[in-house]
């Protein structure tokens, strides 16, 4: 009876052993060799980066626009018409 028992878990273990891992699409050969770099959107960056690389262009190019809507309008600095002093509350100098 025990060696029954012996011989069954020797066959049971062994058919586990060769049957081995079952294998994703995600680690085949194929599936590595056709994107090498997956977290990489350039040569460089990643998408994360060059998102926030954006933002700040983004929030720059809005901010250098609301200073060139200031000068359009004359707005960037005090007038220069009045005979009286005028405080300059642009904080740019003069």
């Amino acid at each position: 009876m025990r060696t029954r028992l012996t011989v069954t878990l020797s066959v049971l273990a062994a058919t586990v052993l060769a049957t081995g891992c079952t294998s994703d699409k995600y680690h085949t050969w194929d599936h590595i060799k056709g994107n090498l770099t997956p977290e990489l959107a350039g040569i460089s960056e990643t998408r994360l980066d060059q998102d926030r690389d954006l933002a700040v262009v983004n929030n720059l190019n809005w901010r250098a626009f609301s200073d060139d809507w200031g000068r359009l309008f004359m707005t960037d600095q005090p007038t220069l018409l009045t005979p009286y002093p005028v405080v300059n509350t642009g904080g740019n100098p003069q």
